[in-house]
């Protein structure tokens, strides 16, 4: 142990004596005989000061300066003690009310007053030694991130550390008082086991108390906790108190080690939860995507265990982009991942949400220099209020997961009651949109876009509709993926251009203005495959028209599908002098790279983000910031989804330069648009 370093101030020479006993004893002295140079001691000292002993009989005023010293935080840690005169009954009195630590008399008897100094010296060790201690313990659990918990049986009291409340959201008003309001906060299913495993350590049939169970934050979620606890005896044998730790272990118990993903506890506690909120809500859907990784046995022959570990966590990387916030991706098996598809509208949002994740996945991909070509087998389930649990829900996915894997690689299956069937009119739909181009059953629709500069007509977007024969109008939503998928939608893109091109030289020849656009459509299929650039050039020239009047419109998604080839077909398009908009920007990857990189004109900004306008101010300051984005890449926006005066104000008022909408107009045929394109004069001038 470092020697003691004690001061002594002393003007008289009364203590020179005491000083040399206590180098002989092993201290390390020092003398000053001046007042003025005591603080100058105190502050550079180094070590510090153990120590000061004062003289109050000669020039010094002890007690003043003991008075001074002990009024301020930075000397908490000295021992004072004074000299004085032996019948200085008072001033030793007030000495020790100023905070003295001790007092010995002048003149100085050497055994007493050696005695005093080191048991007040070894006093002091302990105070410090504590306090060194108390201070460490504080930091090992401050680092290690541990709520401590401390509960006397006797009185019932419950000490919560700051960071166990941390831990269980709870304020110092709002914790738990004791420990059966504690225990309430534990899940239900695991509340008897923590009630008997801390039966048993009480008594004394367990050495200590450890249990895993949920418990429940402020915010209404469950998270895993490690709970430990040890307990202390009176003399009889009788727990009088334990205290222990709270460690949070969702991420440990709730992870899959292999690919970082949340596992199979996780989905079903969201399966559960999501039933009981489709039983609350009857309006509410959701859905499960059961996948697996083809040939996945032949990977593993061929490259081992750890390659397809590796492959797997590529993989479920590539997925988790291209889902939605609501999405839950899970691992349950070293060759099946889960997705919980959450609020969903219909059951063709599974088939959407599977269909996008799909092309994520299915990408080429290069691991330790070999390359690969994934497919996945996908089966799905339709959650219903009807159903018990998560098992019988995931049981339904597995079945369609097998029936998927039995078509062969790369199939996806939903379950259903009458799902052969529905297989079978998904089959004849197929077949149906392979003749709908020659049966002249597509429709171009056109919804108007309104420049927020002066009121007027901008253009239009072209929408693709189809007109079955005997099942009428088919939403988009449900043939637009199945022609991505089978391939159709090239051709079908094709026409689509064609007929938009036609029509608005029909109508510029008709009088429109020459500046008068339409937004075309454009998906990942169209720039992957087929010669998109010549197709627009081929349109332009065969009806002569200008290149800024026709836009492309493409979702970041189908950028993403591949950055390099899209940027090259986009800076052609670019040259051509067609207008490029990004359709959907906030939805997907919204990144300041994808801005950056590509040589786009026009920013849309999704519907739902002009929705959330309307409830607060978030919703405004959103906008207002995409705009201010679009404003930094010199680039023009475009509000889709104005329904109302409210979302048109608003968009207007943070800085949107065009407006798209049912407030404007719905989607309509080239026929209907004459009131648009030629209003009357009292309301083109108003």
């Amino acid at each position: 142990m470092a020697q003691e370093l004690i001061l002594i101030a002393d003007d008289t020479g009364e203590l020179a004596g005491l000083g040399d006993e206590l180098r002989h004893a092993g201290s390390n002295v020092l003398f000053i005989n001046d007042a003025e140079d005591i603080d100058e001691q105190l502050n550079d000292a180094s070590p510090a000061i153990d120590l000061l002993l004062l003289n109050g009989q000669g020039n010094i005023d002890a007690l003043t300066l003991l008075r001074r010293l002990r009024a301020t935080e930075r000397h908490d840690d000295l021992a004072i003690i004074l000299a004085f005169p032996t019948d200085a009954d008072d001033l030793m009195t007030d000495a020790i009310i100023a905070g003295a630590n001790d007092c010995i008399a002048l003149p100085v008897s050497m055994k007493l007053a050696m005695a005093r100094l080191q048991q007040e010296m070894r006093h002091h060790r302990a105070i410090v030694e504590g306090r060194e201690q108390r201070q460490r313990f504080d930091l090992v659990v401050v680092g290690s991130g541990d709520g401590i918990w401390d509960w006397r049986l006797d009185s019932n009291s419950l000490y919560f550390s700051p960071r166990l409340l941390e831990l269980l959201g709870c304020s110092q008003e709002r914790r738990p008082k004791g420990v059966d309001e504690w225990i309430e906060l534990v899940h239900p299913d695991d509340m008897e086991m923590v009630k008997r495993e801390l039966r048993n350590h009480l008594e004394g049939i367990s050495l200590s108390f450890r249990v895993e169970c949920r418990m429940q934050h402020r915010n209404h979620a469950y998270r895993w906790f490690l709970l430990r606890g040890a307990s202390q005896h009176d003399e009889f044998g009788k727990v009088i108190r334990v205290a222990g730790s709270l460690i949070d272990i969702s991420e440990r118990k709730l992870t899959d080690p292999m690919t970082g993903l949340p596992n199979r506890l996780v989905l079903h506690d969201r399966i559960s939860q999501a039933i009981l909120r489709s039983r609350r809500r009857r309006g509410e859907k959701f859905g499960i995507i059961m996948l697996q990784s083809d040939r996945y046995e032949v990977m593993r022959a061929a490259y081992g265990q750890a390659f397809c570990d590796q492959a797997q966590k590529y993989m479920a990387q590539r997925i988790s982009q291209s889902l939605r916030t609501t999405d839950t991706l899970t691992a349950i098996s070293e060759n099946t991942m889960c997705v919980l598809v959450d609020a969903m509208r219909d059951e063709p949002d599974l088939l959407r949400v599977a269909r996008r994740l799909r092309a994520s996945a299915e990408e080429p991909m290069i691991l330790n220099q070999e390359t690969l070509m994934m497919t996945l087998s996908l089966g799905m389930a339709e959650g219903q209020p009807e159903h018990q649990n998560a098992e019988e829900l995931l049981k339904e996915a597995t079945a369609a997961l097998n029936a998927a894997r039995l078509q062969g690689s790369g199939q996806e299956a939903i379950f259903d009651a009458d799902s052969q069937q529905r297989s079978k009119e998904r089959l004849r739909l197929e077949a149906d949109l392979h003749l709908a181009l020659r049966r002249d059953e597509l429709r171009v629709h056109y919804q108007p876009i309104i420049n927020f500069a002066d009121g007027r007509l901008a253009g239009f977007e072209a929408l693709l509709r189809w007109v079955h024969p005997t099942r009428g109008l088919i939403s988009p939503a449900d043939f637009i993926p199945m022609a991505e998928q089978t391939g159709l939608i090239v051709p079908v893109g094709a026409w689509v251009l064609q007929t938009a091109a036609r029509q608005i030289r029909q109508w510029i020849d008709d009088g429109a203005p020459e500046n008068l656009f339409v937004s075309v459509n454009v998906s990942s299929r169209q720039l992957e495959g087929g010669d998109l650039a010549g197709i627009v050039q081929q349109v332009l020239t065969e009806y002569q028209l200008s290149p800024v009047s026709l836009r492309l419109e493409l979702t970041e998604s189908a950028i993403m599908q591949d950055v390099t080839a899209a940027r090259e077909l986009l800076g052609k398009l670019r040259d051509i002098g067609c207008g490029l908009l990004l359709d959907d920007f906030g939805t997907g990857y919204s990144s300041l790279s994808l801005l950056q990189g590509l040589p786009i004109d026009v920013l849309k900004i999704d519907q739902s983000f002009i929705k959330s306008m309307r409830h607060d101010r978030a919703g405004v300051r959103m906008v207002e910031a995409i705009v201010h984005l679009a404003r930094l890449f010199d680039l023009k926006v475009v509000a889709e989804g104005i329904e109302d005066e409210q979302d048109e104000r608003l968009a207007r008022a943070c800085g949107c330069d065009f407006g798209q909408g049912w407030l404007f107009g719905k989607p309509r045929l080239a026929a209907d648009c004459a009131d648009l394109l030629h209003p009357p004069l009292a309301a083109a001038s108003g």
